[in-house]
Order: C-alpha cells, then sequence, then structure tokens
C-alpha cells in the first residue's frame, strides 16, 4: 500500500492497518502509512464491521441503508424495465414512482411509509448510489447576449417610464405576451442508467421534433389571460376545454393572422377591464411589429412596447421567470402520463403522442398552478412595473444578476460532467 495523504480507504485496507497497528503499535502504524493515530485507533475499535464489509470491498459508511429495502428493489425493477423501452427515468418519476409503490404494493410491509416517507434529494441519490445507477445529461449552449448590455436595458426602462408617466397606465393595463414552442415528446436531457453504459438510449414517441406554440399573456397586477396554442395541420382537433383557444396553421407557428386571432378573443376579453389605454410589451418577432398589427393595436387603445433584440431573456416577464416554472409543470404531468403508462401504441408497435385534448389540459393546470404573486415580480424585475418613485428599483434585473445566472449555470454544467466522468472512472 503506498505511503500517501487519503481520505477514503476501503474495508479490506483498513484491516490492513489495523493488524499491522496491532503488531508494530499504533503509533508505528500512523508513520508506516501516514495516517492519523487517532483515526487508526478509531478502526480497532469498530474492527468488526469492517470485516464484513471486507467481503464486498466496499466502504464502511459509504452510504445509508434502505429504509424500504423491498420497495426498492421494485422500483430498480421499475426503473430498468422502463430503459429497456428506451424511455426517459428522471429523478420527478423515480420521486413519484417510490410513493406510488409506498402507497400501493407495499403498504402492508410498511405501513407507515406512506406518511413517512417524504421522496427528498437526499433519499433520490442515495437510491442512485445503493443501485449503482446514474444521472445523464446533454450538454447545452448558453444565449449570446448582445454587446452594450446596459445601454440597451437603460433606453429599454426609460421607455416604459416615459410611456408610464404621461400615459398613467394601471396595472391591469400593462401586458406582456410571448410565444414559447412546446414538443410532443417533453423528454427532457436527462434519465437513470446503470453506472457505465455505453449507450444511453431513450425511447419517445417519435415527437421529439415535433412541436406547438403555446402563447401566454400576463399583466403587471398578476393576472393569466386565457392561453392560446397552435397547432400544426388544417382541422381543429375535438374535444377540446372551451377555457384555451386553439388555432390551427400549416406549420403550428404565429403569424399576422394568428396576432389578429390573439387581438380579438383574447387581449380584447381580459377579465379584469380597463380605463385607459394600455402597454403591451413584446419581442422583436416580425409578426408583432406588421402595419397591419399596429393597425390593430391603435384600434385597441393598445401602445406597443418592443423589446430589442438579444433583451428578451432579461426584459421580458414571460422569458425571464414564468415560462421555464410553466414548462416544469408541464414536463411533470408529462413524466406522469409516461408513468402511469397512458399512452398508447400505433399498429407498427411505436409509442402514440398524447392527443391534443389531453395537451390542452395540461397547458391549462400547468398555467392555473403558477403563483399570481410570481407573475407580479416578474414585471418588477424586468424593470416594468415598478413604483415610479425608484422606491422599488432594487428589484429590477441588472447586469450583476444576469453575470451570476451564467456563473449558475457554468457550475451546474461542470457538476454534471463530473458525475458522469466519476461514473466512468468507477467502471
Amino acid at each position: 500500500m503506498p505511503k500517501t495523504n487519503r481520505s477514503s480507504y476501503t474495508a479490506a485496507e483498513k484491516i490492513i492497518i489495523i493488524n499491522y497497528a496491532k503488531t508494530h503499535g499504533v503509533r508505528s502504524a500512523g508513520r508506516h502509512f501516514t495516517i492519523d493515530n487517532f483515526m487508526i485507533s478509531r478502526w480497532i475499535k469498530d474492527a468488526s464491521k469492517f470485516h464484513h464489509a471486507a467481503k464486498k470491498c466496499r466502504r464502511v459508511g459509504s452510504g445509508a441503508p434502505a429504509a424500504y429495502p423491498a420497495a426498492e428493489e421494485a422500483l430498480v425493477k421499475w426503473v430498468l424495465e422502463f430503459r429497456q423501452n428506451g424511455l426517459a427515468v428522471t429523478m420527478s418519476i423515480i420521486k413519484h414512482q417510490m410513493k406510488f409503490l409506498l402507497a400501493n404494493d407495499f403498504v402492508e410491509t410498511y405501513p407507515d411509509a406512506k406518511d413517512k416517507f417524504l421522496a427528498s434529494e437526499s433519499w433520490f441519490y442515495q437510491f442512485l448510489h445503493r443501485h449503482k445507477l446514474a444521472l445523464r445529461r446533454k450538454t447545452k449552449i448558453g444565449q449570446q447576449l448582445p454587446q452594450k448590455l446596459n445601454e440597451k436595458i437603460i433606453d429599454f426602462q426609460h421607455f416604459v417610464i416615459k410611456q408610464r408617466r404621461q400615459y398613467k397606465y394601471n396595472l391591469n393595463e400593462i401586458g406582456n405576451m410571448d410565444e414559447t414552442p412546446i414538443y410532443f415528446d417533453m423528454v427532457g436531457s436527462t434519465t437513470i442508467e446503470t453506472k457505465g453504459a455505453k449507450t444511453v438510449q431513450i425511447r419517445t414517441t417519435g415527437n421529439e421534433k415535433n412541436q406547438f406554440t403555446c402563447v401566454l399573456t400576463v399583466l403587471a397586477n398578476g393576472s393569466k389571460l386565457p392561453p392560446l396554442v397552435i397547432f400544426k395541420g388544417k382541422w381543429t382537433p375535438k374535444n377540446l376545454p372551451k377555457e384555451i383557444l386553439v388555432l390551427m396553421h400549416p406549420k403550428g407557428w404565429m403569424d399576422e393572422v394568428g396576432m389578429q386571432q390573439w387581438f380579438e378573443k383574447i387581449w380584447r376579453k381580459w377579465p379584469m377591464g380597463r380605463e385607459n389605454w394600455a402597454l403591451l410589451v413584446l419581442d422583436s418577432f416580425e409578426g408583432h411589429k406588421t402595419d397591419k398589427i399596429k393597425e390593430i393595436s391603435k384600434k385597441e387603445n393598445t401602445d406597443l412596447c418592443v423589446i430589442p433584440g438579444g433583451l428578451t431573456s432579461i426584459v421580458q416577464p414571460l422569458d425571464v421567470s414564468l415560462n421555464k416554472p410553466f414548462k416544469d409543470r408541464l414536463h411533470n404531468k408529462w413524466n406522469e402520463w409516461m408513468r402511469m403508462g397512458q399512452y398508447n401504441y400505433t399498429k407498427g408497435g411505436n409509442l402514440k403522442k398524447p392527443e391534443h385534448d389531453v395537451i390542452c389540459k395540461w397547458i391549462l393546470e400547468a398555467w392555473n398552478e403558477i403563483p399570481i404573486d410570481m407573475v407580479k415580480k416578474s414585471f418588477k424585475k424586468c424593470g416594468i412595473s415598478n413604483a415610479l418613485d425608484g422606491t422599488e428599483d432594487d428589484l429590477i434585473w441588472n447586469n450583476e444578476e444576469v453575470e451570476e445566472v451564467r456563473k449558475t449555470e457554468e457550475i451546474e454544467e461542470r457538476e454534471i460532467v463530473n458525475l458522469e466522468d466519476e461514473s466512468a472512472d468507477e467502471n
């Protein structure tokens, strides 16, 4: 055994050191193996544990024992069956399935588990460690922010303040609309897989590149207007929820005609009503700036506030604070749909994508779950609805926060890479 300082020793290595200490003394063993004498003395007291663990060549204390071993074994079997079919298994799916097993299949074996089991992240990572599973993830490319960032943000905020002082919009008269793409297969970029697996396959319904558009609208007072969904095709699907507006488009995109429909059936009919002109914040998508749309906005007593290119990730409320939690909730519903096996198969044996009415139901549920306070804060974070006397300027998203987000994303990416490297080293 090399004489080097280490922080971790297997049970077999500890037994060698203990035997040496019994023959030559603790101090001599400490000098020989360059280990603290107190640590060797502690190992001698726990020698019986090491003899048992040495047969398995594992480190003592390397992981907490399973509180519900039978349920975990069933969960592992379930996970491996999912992976054999190429289906993605995420942290959320694992937690939900474990709760389901304890509340149903193992309720007699572990009668108190239903109320005691919390499905924490700590349990999740210990579960992976115990069963030699690993979390795998694709890399991603960060969005490029424009040069002269501060100047563009300041110009945008000055324009908003000027408009608000001149026209005195109420909070229910300041809105933001944004289109966000959603895929029928919400697989994500992670799955659970056995450590050392060379190929990580994720089975889908074949629609991971087949997307539609979801149009969300929020007001600075926290109101959320009904969502608009644009599917690809000619014929409107049946059995759709009445609370959602569905349009059809050859490519599933928003265009000038879609904007007209949005103004007529959503913007014009928001529930809070208004007394003055309204301010509508939009990104610089060409379909938002056509002469026809400008004409319609005037008829609707609405001033358009177009965000400069490249700034949507900083000054657009939906893009900054709301689209991601909305999609996360939508993703969880897709995960639950997959976990419960509610999907069907084609005659050729392939998975069918969720039906349009199911997708619309998920969208409504996910949108209703977004808190009102989150909507209000999103406008203040972007410097759109803050108090004009400057008392809420500390809530504005500044360049330091942009840099902090970049650093956080880089750290998270490095942690994922390190997990994959550790998985490869262990195998």
